[in-house]
């Protein structure tokens, strides 16, 4: 059993001046077809008033393995937006392979094992169902809970593999009209004020926003 390292951010404003809606996903990938055949949740919405002060945490308990071991998912999808924990997931390592099956209307993923023809920094799924499926990538956000899904495959068919290599690159953009574990469509055009690979930043950190009244603008920095 791996072990589990917390990170733990802590964004925090006074008196910006304005309302400000904080969006956090993990959209940097480098896999071909982003927007097109899967595509990023939004991990957190955190909203920070005008004229008081706020604290709004963003925690994930990141199982770590070196490299992270991450968790397939079969997800959900309702309206463009991810159900968390509605289906079957199973915890992999970077290395290793599994299978989804369908049987009997009961979706279940085999147990995962290390393959040569698995890159190193890399985990597999193949899908062994009768019609196309939504799988998800995703990691332990609380310990002892089901993994919550990060990025998601649409229509995954029969026999397909999916091979993929996940950064914890953890963004923040001024806010848009998504809510938490929305399905992102498209690359969000408003301002980037963070990012941060997590698993480079210590257990505890902390995050000043602030706003410039000047030049209307936005910034996050490290406390």
């Amino acid at each position: 059993m791996s072990g589990i390292f917390i990170k733990k951010l802590s964004f925090e404003s006074t008196d910006l001046g304005t309302d400000l809606d904080l969006l956090l996903t993990f959209d940097d990938h480098p896999v071909a077809g982003l927007y097109k055949t899967y595509y990023p949740s939004v991990f957190a919405v955190r909203k920070f008033g005008a004229e008081i002060r706020d604290i709004r945490s963003s925690c994930g308990e990141l199982i770590h393995n070196a490299p992270l071991r991450l968790a397939f998912t079969k997800t959900e999808v309702s309206d463009e937006h991810v159900i968390q924990g509605a289906s079957a997931s199973v915890l992999i390592n970077a290395g290793q392979s599994t299978t989804l099956t369908k049987q009997d209307d009961v979706y279940s993923f085999s147990e995962p094992q290390y393959e040569s023809s698995v890159p190193k920094e890399n985990i597999q799924c193949t899908i062994n169902a009768p019609s196309k499926e939504d799988i998800g990538v995703g990691f332990v956000e609380k310990e002892g809970k089901d993994p919550k899904t990060a990025l998601v495959w649409r229509g995954v068919g029969d026999q397909e593999r999916l091979n993929v290599q996940f950064t914890p690159t953890l963004r923040g953009y001024i806010g848009t009209n998504y809510k938490e574990n929305s399905l992102i469509k498209d690359q969000i055009e408003t301002n980037r004020l963070f990012e941060e690979n997590l698993a480079h930043l210590e257990e505890n950190t902390s995050w000043v926003i602030t706003y410039d009244h000047a030049s209307g603008s936005f910034s996050i920095n490290r406390k």
